[in-house]
This record gives structure tokens, sequence and C-alpha cells, in this order.
């Protein structure tokens, strides 16, 4: 027998998706957030820079339309980027899951749910 297929949405915070929980029954059109982590770290005016700093270096690329996040990473925080990486890998699922850029590995698009290694991003083109 077949499992049917649980609804699922995708987390404020982190931006990768999650299904619903039986505890989540009566309160499923209010969950938000995949983890307590998440609901509890929330979104900050950080988060909305650094999806900003995205759109802005994928639209400012002439020759090469894409980037890699220790890019961005980089310009954020030249000290300590590699703290920053997993805060713009956030940002990134969160700006694909509006449709607004597009994560790739070997040129093709991935799914961020799955998106394991080297990354790049571009913005997304076409409807």
């Amino acid at each position: 027998m077949t499992q049917p297929s649980l609804p699922r949405r995708i987390c404020d915070r982190c931006g990768r998706s999650f299904s619903w929980r039986r505890k989540w029954a009566r309160d499923w059109a209010n969950v938000r957030h995949c983890s307590n982590r998440c609901r509890r770290h929330g979104l900050t005016d950080q988060d909305a820079v650094i999806e900003k700093r995205i759109l802005d270096r994928l639209a400012d690329r002439t020759k090469q339309p894409t980037t890699c996040p220790s890019e961005i990473a980089r310009a954020i925080a030249p000290d300590d980027w590699p703290d920053q990486v997993e805060r713009v890998r956030e940002a990134a699922r969160r700006l694909v899951s509006v449709g607004r850029i597009e994560m790739l590995q070997d040129g093709r698009p991935v799914d961020p749910d799955r998106a394991r290694g080297p990354l790049r991003l571009r913005l997304r083109s076409g409807p």
C-alpha cells in the first residue's frame, strides 16, 4: 500500500521544505517553521540584507550570470566568511521558494532540499 503524500510547507527561516506532522494537526494553518531552532531564531534584518546582496550581486553580473554562496559570504564578512555561508544558503533557499533565483549544480537547476556540495546561484529566467 502506498502512503498518501502529506501536505508540505517551506520554512520561513531556513527555506527547507517540511511536511505535516500529527502533533501539528490542530494548528497546521499557523505552522511556519520546520523546527524549534528555526522558530527561536526567526528572520532578522541581516537575513533581509543577505537576500538583497544575493539579488544585487546577480543583477550586476554580465559575463558570468551565476555566483557562489561563498562569494556573497565573503562580501558580507571578509574576516569570518565561513561562518556566514550557511546563512547565505538559507537566504538562497528562501529566494528559490519564492521563485526569484535558481540553485544550480553542474549547470542544472537542483532542488534546494537535496542540494549538497558546491552550488551556484542565478536569477530565474522566464515565467
